[in-house]
């Protein structure tokens, strides 16, 4: 019975692990969603189209580091209520005259869960896991187009007496670069992301015969960006602005009973069918460079224009970077702050160089 709570809790708490709101936080790998370290999330993740080096990420979109001019090494820390863990790692570099790798690490999850049975005497304490392995790669074909894939892996640790899932996904991306002058551009790009990716959990080690096997399918993201920058204007050595937005689309079972009545009998029937959730999701961002040294970034994601209310889940968040050059290579300090709904916020700090 104890591990019966144990897996209820278990469950309850992955729903909560992320800082998603209630529309899709009902969905397997919610923590994936949020977002890539305190750069992006700060610009309101609308970096589909992004490719200004140190600012792009595969996570994005793969082919972005098909963009990458020099080599960058981050790692970030999520500050979180309720004992949730959020962090990141990343690297991404060129390779060849036309291509960019990425390999990328998120780690999530909630400790100190009080474990009770049905009778509500502690049974220990709880805690979860989930993490996604991402490794990319990107070409330029032409010097305006580039095109990627990321390879996603999930991890997730629910119960120590259910084993792990693990499951392989896929992205694919691409970006097209307009050079409007010598000091301007337009980059304009589309991917998809999550193909293929669900959980499978398997519960017959504890309900034995009365166990099965669920599988969670994750949403299926398309994304559409552009993004403009200009060298030079307004007193700033850089203006990025992007947009993006994200069609969620989701597919799971639905269950229906009809009530029928044979020869003066009434039956129960059920019927099983494949149904479909989606959600239609705006995202602003802007970064502003005075000088070499320091950037400022503001955004907004979530604005939500089908299946959620405009405002309802939006995030807004606002950071800034400072850079300073070390021996042919530029170490990075990055701190951002996310509103989030029913808490103090959210605080990321990130350290990383670009070489």
């Amino acid at each position: 019975m104890a591990r019966s709570i144990y897996v209820l809790l278990a469950l309850i708490s992955l729903s909560i692990a992320c800082v998603c709101s209630a529309q899709t936080g009902g969905a397997a790998a919610a923590f994936a969603r949020l977002g890539f370290s305190a750069r992006g999330i700060a610009l309101g993740n609308a970096a589909n189209a992004v490719i200004t080096d140190g600012e792009l990420h595969p996570y994005y979109n793969p082919a972005a580091v098909g963009f990458a001019e020099f080599y960058n090494a981050t790692a970030a820390y999520t500050f979180l209520s309720f004992d949730r863990r959020l962090n990141f790692i990343s690297f991404t570099g060129k390779i060849g005259p036309t291509a960019g790798i990425g390999a990328s690490f998120i780690n999530s999850g909630v400790g100190n869960i009080d474990g009770r049975n049905r009778d509500g005497e502690p049974t220990g304490v709880l805690s979860t896991s989930e993490n996604l392995f991402m490794l990319s790669f990107a070409n330029k074909f032409i010097d305006e187009l580039s095109v990627g894939i990321t390879l996603r892996g999930y991890l997730a640790s629910l119960s120590p007496d259910i084993p792990n899932s693990f499951t392989i996904g896929f992205d694919v991306g691409a970006i097209y670069r307009i050079a409007l002058d010598s000091l301007s551009s337009v980059s304009i790009g589309a991917s998809v992301a999550d193909v293929s990716s669900n959980y499978r959990w398997d519960t017959t080690p504890i309900y034995g015969t009365q166990g099965a096997t669920t599988i969670d399918r994750m949403p299926i993201a398309l994304r559409f960006g552009a993004a403009w920058q200009q060298e030079n204007t307004f007193g700033l050595q850089l203006l990025l602005l992007s947009t993006d937005v994200q069609f969620l689309s989701q597919q799971f079972e639905g269950r229906r009973t009809t009530f029928t009545v044979e020869n003066g009998i009434p039956r129960e029937t059920f019927e099983t069918s494949t149904l479909t959730r989606s959600e239609i999701h705006l995202r602003f961002g802007a970064m502003l460079q005075p000088i070499r040294q320091l950037k400022f970034r503001v955004g907004i994601d979530r604005l939500g224009i089908q299946g959620i209310q405009f405002f309802d889940a939006a995030r807004p968040a606002i950071g800034f970077s400072f850079e300073y050059p070390i021996e042919g290579a530029l170490a990075v300090l990055d701190y951002t702050f996310s509103f989030e709904p029913n808490s103090a916020g959210v605080n990321l700090i990130s350290l990383g160089a670009r070489f």
